[in-house]
């Protein structure tokens, strides 16, 4: 152990010696400028000088022009951040925010049909923009437009590419809240199933009426065409399956991982919709000592809220 630690040592110090500079950018604090501390506090005179500052040392500094356009909208000065919007063209700052800044200036000086074109170069240069167009006041009087929804719709595909992939929602069957119970009717547990990250995955929660907690991620995978299920559980279990929809029902397969036990079988599982509205979820291990596949849970789920 000494001869190794010693080797680490003198690894580590060639490291330090050829990263210097790594080394201590790695222990500086992280700094805000004046002038984004101004923008960010919404401090937009001060944001605007600090702003000026910047773009006096260098002109070509595209962002400092954006945010010294977006502090003057913010200032109702709408003509002169059209002004300052060209400029930050020049110094290169990223062409979509600026035609969608000009737009929001536009439509301040009721050029609607000009805010309009504003809007679709935002589009065509890759906007991906979403809480500017669904938030900002001034595209109120444009939501009810055709073009404005068109492009809407556009950068929301762009930003939740998953809501457009059909087969990404063949497990909405399972989003909701539910009580879990046996075929007898006796309350094993509770479970939360929701969609997440803009509609490509599914977050389960699982609370059992003994304690236990587990959570699982689940999403389908475009290149493989099949969904797949990460589940960790505080009773030590790893399930990694995958599949997808199979006679009417999700069906996935792949393995489990006892934590405790070192110790990896043979896993599957089928979540399928009943007659009465409730979903069955059965899992089967595949035991070596039967050469069979044996139940490993089997609940009924009772949906307690709506979808």
């Amino acid at each position: 152990m000494r001869t190794q630690s010693t080797s680490f040592i003198a690894i580590a110090a060639i490291f330090a010696v050829g990263h210097g500079s790594t080394a201590t950018l790695a222990q500086e604090p992280v700094t805000v400028s004046a002038a984004d501390a101004a923008f960010e506090t919404e401090q937009w005179a001060l944001a605007i000088d600090e702003y000026r500052k910047l773009v006096g040392e260098n002109p070509d500094d595209g962002i400092s022009w954006l945010r010294i356009a977006q502090a003057q909208r913010n200032l109702n000065q709408h003509a002169v951040a059209l002004e300052t919007l060209q400029t930050a063209r020049t110094a290169f700052a990223p062409e979509a925010m600026v035609e969608l800044e000009r737009a929001r200036n536009l439509v301040s000086l009721d050029q609607l049909d000009t805010a309009l074109r504003a809007l679709e170069s935002s589009d065509h240069l890759g906007l991906r923009a979403l809480t500017s167009l669904s938030d900002s006041a001034e595209f109120d009087a444009l939501r009810d437009d055709t073009t404005f929804q068109r492009v809407y719709r556009s950068v929301r595909r762009r930003v939740f590419p998953c809501e457009g992939i059909a087969a990404a929602r063949e497990f909405d069957f399972w989003i909701g809240n539910w009580e879990v119970r046996l075929a007898d009717g006796t309350l094993i547990g509770h479970n939360s199933i929701s969609r997440s990250d803009g509609g490509c995955a599914l977050l389960e929660q699982w609370t059992g009426a003994g304690g236990s907690t587990g959570t699982s991620m689940t999403y389908f995978q475009p290149s493989r065409d099949q969904w797949r299920q990460l589940w960790v559980g505080s009773n030590g279990t790893l399930i990694d399956i995958s599949g997808g929809m199979r006679d009417d029902q999700m069906y996935l397969e792949g393995t489990i991982e006892y934590f405790a036990q070192e110790r990896i079988e043979a896993f599957r599982g089928t979540w399928s919709t009943l007659p009465d509205g409730r979903v069955r979820q059965h899992f089967e291990e595949f035991s070596l000592i039967a050469q069979d596949w044996q139940t490993w849970f089997d609940g009924y789920y009772e949906l307690t809220s709506a979808r």
